[in-house]
């Protein structure tokens, strides 16, 4: 995951929560695509969990707090229609070399309820949980607290072995194009590296993991 801020949601959206009988389930595809575009356009393009980039015939609205627990029922929010609630994530399905179908973010989430471990608690726009994920150079993904970092290992499943390889592909391609004929690294070098990895076409980053990148940037630069 890496950090999202929230800008204003879609103005068509803003109209469509104003009317006394607006539910999400009864929302106009119009305005409910107009609002995956927009979520899309706020994550620069990426999964708000994996940052894999997303492609809008593929990609989906998620409720950070699943429509079935914040719905407003037995004295619970109601944040089925809350902007802040919301993301655009992947389909959620990585191939396997045994052809069997293994799934992440949304996807994986959704095999999971109120019993064992909904709502979720890591969420991407919260600068504090995203302070505390790390990445390594074997392509796992962890965080200092114990509760995150079980939450995105098996709620989300975002150390599944596809993902994890496309991570750890990502971090030993900075390193090796990052070293001089001496085999050390020009923190120089990769600083340039990271900054043209992180830049975005039509507000869109080029390519998957920008968190990867900026933790780099961080860490290393």
């Amino acid at each position: 995951m890496k950090k999202i801020t929230k800008k204003a949601a879609p103005t068509s959206f803003q109209q469509y929560i104003r009317a006394s009988n607006a539910s999400y389930e009864e929302m106009d595809k119009a305005v409910k695509d107009e609002l995956l575009e927009a979520l899309i356009q706020e994550q620069g393009g990426v999964c708000a969990y994996c940052q894999i980039k997303l492609k809008t015939e593929t990609a989906t609205i998620e409720h950070h707090c699943e429509r079935s627990i914040c719905n407003g029922l037995e004295g619970k929010e109601d944040r089925t229609l809350d902007y802040s609630n919301l993301f655009a994530v992947c389909p959620g399905i990585a191939p396997s070399k045994d052809k069997k179908k293994q799934f992440h973010c949304d996807t994986q989430k959704a095999t999971f309820n109120s019993t064992n471990g909904l709502p979720m608690t890591v969420c991407p726009t919260n600068t504090a949980h995203i302070s505390t994920i790390k990445y390594s150079s074997t392509g796992q993904l962890t965080s200092s607290h114990v509760d995150y970092n079980g939450e995105m290992d098996n709620i989300l499943n975002l150390n599944i072995r596809h993902i994890k390889d496309m991570r750890k592909n990502k971090w030993l391609l900075f390193f090796k194009y990052s070293r001089g004929k001496d085999k050390t690294i020009n923190t120089e070098k990769m600083k340039k590296l990271l900054e043209k990895d992180l830049t975005k076409t039509g507000n869109h980053y080029k390519n998957n993991f920008p968190g990867l990148s900026i933790y780099l940037k961080d860490k290393f630069c």
